[in-house]
């Protein structure tokens, strides 16, 4: 049942000129507000361009403004900070073609208070959403089962949305495969020596967390710079991924200068985001059409970078991420 708070709360804007096939999208996306699941701000954009926006500002669910502004300034600055998320995921999507892993489908962005989810539904077309997270101590790396509700809410809509238009589900998340799934399957990484790269005493802790059931490839970047990198991309359980036109080296390379370049990537994206959510991008999840890209910060200037190959287990992978991210920063810290 509906609480009736929410409603009460609900606000709705639509495009001023009239746009066939919004009904129902705009229904789905009513739901995933009003099911209570921590989101208070959803909005389609189509080619960059709003088509609708609901949200619950005037509800508690809602973090309080920042700099004071007032409800009509925050939802502008919602929409408007939607739209340039939208943005970034089509060109990101175009930066990450190179691996041969499909498009983007799914960009989640994780602050200390904050999740934003921007799912791609069909070609230029986004729905993008904000949610407010459970309290989490100041220092902790960020762990995703915080937005693992509102996660797979958005999972959800993006799957009935595209089976408005007969399209199947691309499993944002892996969420539709991860219930149920074994946490490993023979043989693993532990039985193929993993690809090293880079110093040992860093390199250790990474090569112990690669598995086939999780994350294959991850790299540490401390001040700009890559301190290791390790692999199990040779693995025989993960030659169906790799191809002529994308060979392990060619990964490998690619992975290498993503890696580098995805510092930056949080900064911009933390700045598209500042008008509506304030602080640092602690995790950031490039969800491809095959398996996802990973940050995770560690600490200022000291991140993670991974990869999983298998779209099943991409929620798995995320959760390898956060425990390494915590597990490193107890040894330094």
């Amino acid at each position: 049942m509906t609480d009736p708070q929410l409603l009460d709360a609900l606000v709705e804007e639509t495009a001023e000129q009239e746009i066939p096939g919004l009904g129902r999208k705009r229904d789905l996306c009513r739901q995933l507000l009003l099911s209570g699941c921590g989101g208070y701000h959803v909005a389609y954009y189509t080619g960059g361009v709003l088509d609708f926006a609901l949200d619950l500002l005037a509800h508690a669910c809602a973090p309080p403004a920042v700099e004071g502004a007032d409800p009509a300034q925050r939802r502008d600055a919602h929409r408007r900070v939607g739209a340039q998320l939208a943005y970034r995921a089509a060109e990101l999507s175009r930066r990450v073609w190179e691996l041969q892993c499909g498009g983007l489908v799914r960009l989640a962005v994780q602050t200390r208070t904050d999740y934003v989810f921007c799912n791609t539904v069909v070609g230029g077309e986004y729905v993008v959403g904000f949610a407010t997270l459970p309290p989490a101590a100041a220092d902790e790396v960020a762990d995703p089962a915080r937005a693992s509700e509102i996660d797979r809410a958005a999972a959800r809509l993006a799957t009935d949305l595209r089976q408005l238009v007969r399209l199947p589900s691309q499993n944002p998340g892996g969420w539709s495969t991860a219930d149920g799934q074994p946490a490993s399957h023979a043989p693993d990484g532990e039985t193929v020596p993993p690809y090293v790269n880079g110093a040992a005493d860093v390199a250790a802790p990474l090569a112990a967390a690669l598995r086939t059931t999780g994350l294959h490839y991850l790299s540490h970047h401390r001040l700009g710079e890559q301190t290791a990198a390790v692999d199990i991309l040779h693995h025989p359980e993960l030659e169906p991924f790799f191809s002529r036109g994308s060979t392990v080296a060619d990964r490998r390379a690619s992975y290498e200068r993503l890696g580098e370049d995805l510092s930056l990537v949080a900064l911009q994206v933390a700045r598209d985001l500042r008008r509506a959510v304030p602080g640092e991008v602690e995790r950031l999840v490039l969800d491809l059409e095959i398996g996802a890209l990973f940050y995770y910060l560690i600490a200022p200037d000291n991140y993670l970078f991974g990869v999983v190959l298998d779209q099943d287990w991409v929620s798995q992978a995320d959760q390898d991420m956060s425990a390494l991210g915590r597990q490193l920063a107890a040894a330094a810290g």
